[in-house]
C-alpha cells in the first residue's frame, strides 16, 4: 500500500534530519510511512463518516434456534406410523414443497374415508369461487310502506352460516324502525340453495347439531336450543321452552312433575310432517330443579324454521304478519317497486372460512361447498355443483378424480373417498397458489395454538409450524396440513403431509398421539428441539372423562338405566356418537 500524500513524508523526515543527522532519509521515511498507513486503517474504522471507502456491512446471521436442517428417514416414519395400538388400516403421504419429492408413501393410491379433512377440499374450491375479502348479507325487501302497510316482505338468504338469533332480530329491527306495521304476505327465499339435506347426512338419524341441514337462509345453523323449566305443582307438565321460537317447531310434551330433584327427563328431535320439527319430552322432573337444558339440537327445515322465526320475531315487535310463504325475490315493477328495509352483513369469507377450518364446523363447510358449486355452475347450489367446483377449480393440482369422491363438503360419515395422494396435491397446489394459498393456509388450526389443534403439537419442534385440517369419525382419525419450518435464511423444509387411520376400534385420542410424534420427527429427526421422555414409567394421561349428562339425547327405544343414592332406577343420557372434528 502506498501513501497518497508524499509531501507528508518528506516534510516529517526533513525535520527529524535535525535530530538524526545523515541516517535519517534512510530511517524516517518508511517508518513515517507505515505510521500513516496504520493511522488511516484505525481512522477508517473508527470514524466511518469521514469520506473514506468502507467495505458492505456484514448482515448477522439468522437464528436457527428452531430449526433443523437434517432429513428424515421414510423407515423412521413408517416405523412410527404403524406404531399405533390396536388394528386398523394405515395410509401417510409427505411431500417435500421445495423439492416436489416424495419422502413418505404408504398407501398412498388406495382410498380411504376421510372424515372432516374433507372440509380442505371444499374450502380451496371456496377460496377460488369467492374473494377472501367478501361478505354475504341477508336482505329484507319491502314493497312502499302505505299508512304502516306493506303488500309484501322478502327477506333473503345469501348463504351466511353465521346468522344468529341475535342478527335476525336485528333485520326485525329494521322493518319496524322502516315504519312498517302490517305485512300482508312474508315471502322467504332460500333459492340460493337446493333446500336438500347434504349427501350421506341421512347414514345416521341422530338429532345432534352436527348434522343440521344446510339453507341458504338459516338461524342459529339450523338448530334449535332446548330447556325444560318446572312446572307449578306435582303432576303438572313441565314447561318446555325452544329458542329461537317459531310455528315450525312442535312439542310433544307427556312429562311429569314430582317431589324432589328427580331428573330423569328424555328431551329429543325428530322429523314432523310439512317440514316441522317435533320436540319429544319424555319421564318426570322434580320440583326441586328450576330449569334443565337440554342442549342443541337439529331442525329438520332449516329455512322453515328460520322464515316462521323471523316471522315471530315481526309480531313481538309490534309488526302484523299475515301470510308466509316460500319462494324467490319477484321481480319489481313500476306498480310493486321493491327497497331494501333491512339488511345484516357477515363477516369476511376469511372469518368465516378460519372458523370451519379451526373448529371443523359441519354445517360452514356446507355452506361454502354449495357456495362454491353456485358461484361456478350456477344456482341453485347443490352438493352435486360443489363436488363439480372442486374439480374445475382444482384441475390443475394433478388430482387423479377417478380415486375421489365428495357426496359433501364437511366430509360427515362414509359417503366420501379420497387418497392421501390426492390430499397431498391439493396441499401441493394451494401452496403454489401465492397470496390466495396462503391466505387458505391461514385458515388451517395451528398446532399449539389454536383451533382442534390447540392442545396438541406443543413442543418448539412443532408448536406454530403446523397448519391443519382433523379429522375424525367413530371408525377415522385423520390429519392433513403442512409441517412448515424455515429459517430466516431459507434453511429448513416445507412439507405437505396427510396422515390417516381406517377401520380403528380404540379411542382417537391414542391415533392423535402418533400423528404427532410423526410430524415432531418430521421436523426435527436429531431430536434437536424434543424434550427428553420423562424418567420411570409413566402412564400418558387420557382425557378427563364427561360428566354424566343430565338430559337424554336421542329419545330413541328404552333409556338406559343407572341406580341413583337412592337405589331406584333412573333414566339417563346415551353415550353421544363421537363428534367429528
Amino acid at each position: 500500500m502506498q501513501c497518497k500524500n508524499p509531501s507528508t513524508v518528506s516534510t516529517t523526515t526533513r525535520l527529524l534530519g535535525r535530530f538524526l543527522g545523515p541516517v535519517a532519509p534512510r530511517v524516517v521515511a518508511p517508518l513515517v510511512t507505515g505510521l500513516l498507513v496504520v493511522g488511516l486503517l484505525v481512522v477508517g474504522l473508527l470514524a466511518p463518516n469521514v469520506g473514506l471507502a468502507q467495505a458492505p456491512a456484514v448482515s448477522p446471521k439468522p437464528r436457527t434456534d428452531d430449526v433443523v436442517v437434517a432429513s428424515p428417514t421414510a423407515a423412521k416414519l413408517k416405523a412410527i406410523l404403524t406404531s399405533a395400538p390396536g388394528t386398523y388400516v394405515a395410509f401417510g403421504t409427505v411431500l417435500d414443497l421445495d423439492t416436489g419429492v416424495v419422502v413418505f408413501d404408504l398407501s398412498g393410491a388406495q382410498g380411504l374415508t376421510p372424515a372432516s379433512v374433507s372440509k380442505l377440499f371444499a374450502t380451496a374450491a371456496a377460496a377460488h369461487a369467492l374473494s377472501f375479502a367478501e361478505t354475504l348479507v341477508t336482505r329484507v325487501h319491502a314493497t312502499p310502506v302505505k299508512s304502516g302497510r306493506v303488500k309484501r316482505l322478502i327477506i333473503v338468504g345469501a348463504g351466511d352460516p353465521s346468522l344468529n338469533k341475535t342478527d335476525l332480530g336485528r333485520l326485525a329491527d329494521g322493518v319496524a324502525n322502516a315504519g312498517v306495521k302490517r305485512a300482508s304476505h312474508l315471502i322467504v327465499d332460500s333459492s340460493l340453495f337446493d333446500n336438500l339435506l347434504p349427501r350421506g347426512f341421512a347414514e345416521k338419524h341422530t338429532d345432534a347439531s352436527y348434522r343440521a341441514p344446510i339453507d341458504a337462509l338459516n338461524v342459529d345453523q339450523g338448530t334449535i336450543v332446548i330447556s325444560v323449566e318446572r312446572g307449578a305443582a306435582v303432576g303438572a307438565r313441565p314447561t318446555v321452552v325452544i329458542t329461537p321460537p317459531s310455528a315450525a317447531i312442535e312439542i310433544d310434551n307427556t312429562a311429569k312433575m314430582v317431589k324432589g330433584k328427580a331428573r330423569g327427563l328424555t328431551v329429543a328431535t325428530k322429523d314432523g310432517p310439512n317440514k316441522k320439527t317435533i320436540v319429544v319430552v319424555r319421564g318426570v322432573m322434580g320440583l326441586q330443579r328450576k330449569r334443565i337444558v337440554a342442549g342443541r339440537r337439529r331442525v329438520n327445515n332449516a329455512a322453515f324454521h328460520a322464515g316462521h322465526a323471523f316471522a315471530r320475531m315481526l309480531r313481538d315487535r309490534g309488526v302484523d304478519v299475515g301470510k308466509v310463504s316460500f319462494g324467490s325475490l319477484p321481480a319489481a315493477t313500476p306498480k310493486a317497486p321493491l327497497r331494501v328495509v333491512a339488511s345484516h352483513t357477515s363477516k369476511s369469507v376469511f372469518d368465516l372460512m378460519s372458523f370451519c377450518n379451526k373448529f371443523s364446523h359441519n354445517g360452514y363447510a356446507e355452506t361454502f361447498f354449495k357456495l362454491a358449486g353456485q358461484r361456478i355452475k350456477g344456482a341453485p347450489g347443490t352438493c352435486a355443483k360443489g363436488e363439480a367446483a372442486v374439480q374445475q377449480t382444482l384441475s390443475g393440482a394433478g388430482i387423479d378424480w377417478k380415486t375421489v369422491r365428495l357426496g359433501n363438503g364437511s366430509g360427515l360419515y362414509h359417503v366420501n373417498r379420497v387418497t392421501t395422494s390426492a390430499v397431498v396435491a391439493l396441499l401441493q397446489a394451494m401452496a403454489k397458489a401465492g397470496k390466495q394459498g396462503d391466505l387458505w393456509r391461514r385458515t388451517l388450526a395451528i398446532g399449539g395454538v389454536d383451533g382442534t389443534l390447540r392442545r396438541r403439537l406443543k413442543t418448539p419442534a412443532t408448536r406454530g409450524k403446523i397448519f391443519a385440517k382433523t379429522g375424525t369419525l367413530d371408525d377415522v382419525t385423520a390429519l392433513a396440513g403442512y409441517a412448515i419450518s424455515k429459517g430466516a435464511g431459507g434453511e429448513g423444509h416445507r412439507y405437505a403431509f396427510a396422515l390417516f387411520y381406517n377401520q380403528v376400534k380404540r379411542p382417537a385420542y391414542l391415533y392423535r398421539r402418533v400423528h404427532d410424534k410423526f410430524l415432531t420427527y418430521l421436523l426435527d429427526p436429531t431430536g434437536k428441539l424434543t424434550p427428553p421422555p420423562p424418567k420411570g414409567n409413566v402412564k400418558p394421561k387420557k382425557p378427563p372423562k364427561r360428566h354424566p349428562a343430565r338430559v337424554g339425547a336421542t329419545g330413541r327405544g328404552k333409556a338406559s338405566t343407572r341406580k341413583a343414592k337412592t337405589g331406584k332406577a333412573t333414566p339417563h343420557r346415551r353415550p353421544k356418537a363421537r363428534r367429528k372434528r
